[in-house]
């Protein structure tokens, strides 16, 4: 009985291998094609700005308004300059910087909300950009209301989507899902894998739920899809989003001399960024205006248009 019972666990386990051989080979050569054309992209279409408060990777684009884009954990600037195209469209000057720890910007040794929102700062100096509009998404968050606050002669608007407002609480642990999403990033090709092949499973630790995703489009889909594989690689951000979490501990962004008129757009079944930090902002930003969706999750893609819309009026009405 127990010589049976070892054969068919020994069977299981070399049919399971079989499996995991197969898939591997059916999918590394175009996991590797993908992540040879991603790399040769990001190192292309990007510049290093060098200061005396440290490094920072930069890309703009477009002609129009100036936006300085501040992406979410996961991104780097080409997150920032998809989530401007996708928010806003056409008619802007995008500017979109990789924050402290993503893709080619390093970690300072003092790094800060503050230290992140004065190299913001040297960096529109640099390009000669007078006033922007802000756009702080998820944990970009902090550091473009801190910028705002610091510098608000250089900010004509401040918009805020599904975006971090107030720092954890010392000693919190981490959700389930979250450790789930932080084991798939160490590697990029199970991020590849997963984001391929189970795209509505992924998105929904990603803070878009099931139920929303079912409603979606054949465009919004796309859109997703898009969304992730913006992050690829995923090692390259993997750092950054470590220091988000850490410096989120340390600060809450502050808002005594922030004046620029703010919208705030957040989704009350956002899973990853809870609309109490858009309520939060709401009641320290004295001049905003707060938009909240009842589904969207956190990417609120399936608000897309109504987003767009609200976040250009906004700004043409505050310019």
């Amino acid at each position: 009985m127990k010589g049976n019972i070892m054969k068919i666990l020994l069977i299981s386990v070399i049919i399971l291998v079989g499996i995991v051989v197969a898939v591997v080979a059916l999918t590394y050569p175009q996991y590797n094609r993908e992540m040879s054309a991603a790399q040769g992209n990001l190192i292309a279409d990007s510049e290093i700005f060098k200061t005396g408060q440290g490094d920072i990777e930069y890309a703009v684009t477009g002609e129009g308004i100036p936006v300085l884009f501040l992406h979410g954990a996961g991104g780097g600037y080409d997150q920032g300059l998809w989530g401007g195209k996708v928010y806003l469209g056409d008619g802007y000057k995008f500017v979109s910087v990789s924050r402290y720890g993503f893709l080619r910007s390093p970690i300072p040794v003092n790094a800060s909300i503050k230290t992140h929102a004065a190299l913001y700062k040297e960096l529109l100096d640099y390009l000669e950009i007078e006033k922007v509009v802000v756009i702080g998404a998820s944990a970009g968050g902090p550091s473009a209301t801190q910028f705002a606050n610091d510098y608000p002669e250089r900010v004509s608007t401040l918009i805020l989507v599904s975006a971090v407002s107030m720092r954890s609480a010392p000693g919190d642990k981490d959700p389930f899902y979250v450790k789930i999403i932080q084991t798939i990033q160490q590697s990029d090709y199970a991020y590849w894998l997963v984001s391929k092949n189970f795209q509505p499973q992924f998105l929904d630790l990603l803070g878009v739920p099931s139920d929303v995703y079912q409603t979606f489009t054949s465009e919004q889909k796309i859109l997703a899809q898009e969304m992730l594989d913006v992050m690829h690689p995923m090692s390259q951000r993997r750092v950054g989003s470590i220091n988000d979490a850490k410096m989120i501990e340390l600060d809450d962004p502050s808002t005594e001399n922030l004046s620029a008129p703010t919208l705030i757009i957040h989704a009350k079944d956002d899973a990853l960024v809870s609309y109490d930090h858009a309520e939060n902002a709401h009641r320290k930003i004295k001049q905003s205006e707060l938009i909240l969706f009842d589904t969207g999750g956190h990417a609120i893609i399936s608000q897309l248009d109504e987003v767009r819309e609200l976040s250009n009026t906004f700004i043409n009405e505050s310019i």
